[in-house]
């Protein structure tokens, strides 16, 4: 299938992909495009492409978040946020042994802790999730999955 807005649409990696990146403000890099989810509710794979009023829908989708990133990010900013104060705070904002590798190469003079990270703003704790992991996917009802390589926990992630 061919779509003037996002190029040749087809089965890829993780299901239907747009032929064209998109660049995302705020995360300053392209991503690739998945129309639709990868799998069913049987969690088996989706063989059938999105149809033509499905891509459209998913184009709106994608011009409504661009035309109002600013927004959007503010959106994702302060949840985010709330999401770390809640979880992560009480092992950041003190003196603390850095598992994740956060700051490789510039260990403590006893090698053991690092000192607080002092994220009280959103846009501080922005600095740790501005990586995408290489793609969105656009789903019906308007909706846009961003998952994002999450610097204070790179098992997990934030979705």
């Amino acid at each position: 299938m061919n779509n003037k807005y996002f190029g040749k649409v087809e089965k890829r990696w993780a299901g239907f992909s747009a032929e064209f990146k998109f660049r995302i403000p705020y995360f300053d890099q392209e991503v690739e495009i998945f129309l639709d989810e990868e799998f069913d509710e049987e969690y088996k794979k989706i063989t059938t492409p999105p149809t033509d009023a499905q891509v459209d829908e998913y184009e709106q989708t994608l011009k409504a978040f661009l035309d109002n990133i600013d927004e959007v990010i503010l959106e994702i900013q302060q949840s985010a946020f709330e999401y770390y104060k809640e979880r992560y705070a009480r092992y950041y904002e003190q003196p603390f042994e850095d598992i994740f590798d956060l700051y490789k190469g510039t260990e403590t003079e006893n090698d053991e802790t690092h000192p607080p990270l002092c994220l009280d703003t959103k846009e501080k704790h922005f600095e740790y999730m501005k990586d995408i992991l290489s793609y969105i996917r656009i789903l019906d009802n308007r909706t846009i999955r961003i998952s994002i390589h999450y610097l204070l926990d790179t098992e997990h992630g934030l979705e």
